[in-house]
């Protein structure tokens, strides 16, 4: 299991910065950064703030969580994250959602009512664009469609914690699959046995919380060569 931290974006952006060089010092595995476009969030253009973020790491994975894949252009997501995943050095990786206000899709120009067909060919765009793209994970929150297109084409599936829902329905179709989970803290997320669990951190010192608590309900990690969270237990 990979273990990680995310913020949603509700920090300044020079805090997120901060945030991810502690989570890299920690020895965590992955950052992850939301994308929102209304108050009180300031992640508008993750793809910018992650590519900062690369510059002044080495080793932490990055990801989205997530993208909007329905109000962005996909050949525009597609150049600025292969650019991202060019300097990162291979440390990226995407998780895909839909977004969830209205009003935000009308500023881009959409409506939200068709936001699950927007998805699928939107989707389909990006991976013709960009076929040696990174993994891909899609967020579920509510769509029962959106775990089965996970699976068709053998991409991980996102949850929170608290809509797992149709984690059933993906493990059971997917050849291989992948989970990550979204949780405000270890134990929640650790109930449901993912392949990925990114905990909602604010500040550093919520990063050696976690840390402590890492170390307590994961002793084997300590020892895992697969894992980097042993070298700062």
């Amino acid at each position: 299991m990979q273990l990680g931290v995310f913020t949603p974006g509700d920090l300044e952006p020079h805090e997120v910065v901060t945030l991810a060089i502690a989570a890299e010092e920690a020895g965590f595995d992955v950052f992850a950064l939301g994308e929102h476009h209304n108050p009180p969030y300031n992640s508008s253009s993750p793809a910018t703030l992650l590519t900062y973020i690369a510059a002044r790491t080495t080793t932490i994975h990055l990801s989205t969580a997530t993208t909007l894949i329905t109000t962005n252009d996909p050949a525009r997501l597609a150049a600025e994250y292969a650019t991202l995943h060019h300097f990162a050095a291979g440390r990226l990786d995407l998780v895909l959602g839909r977004g969830n206000t209205a009003r935000v899709f009308g500023w881009f120009g959409k409506e939200i009512e068709y936001s699950l067909p927007l998805t699928v060919e939107h989707y389909e765009t990006l991976r013709s664009l960009w076929p040696d793209r990174p993994r891909i994970w899609h967020a579920c929150a509510r769509s029962p469609e959106i775990a089965d297109l996970a699976a068709l084409h053998g991409d991980g599936l996102f949850v929170f914690a608290d809509q797992t829902e149709h984690v059933a329905r993906y493990r059971d179709q997917a050849e291989i699959p992948l989970l990550g989970v979204l949780a405000n803290d270890l134990s929640e997320g650790l109930h449901h046995t993912p392949d990925r669990l990114l905990v909602k951190v604010s500040s550093p010192a919520d990063v050696e919380k976690l840390l402590s608590a890492a170390c307590s309900a994961l002793p084997d990690r300590r020892s895992s060569p697969d894992s980097t969270v042993h070298r700062t237990s």
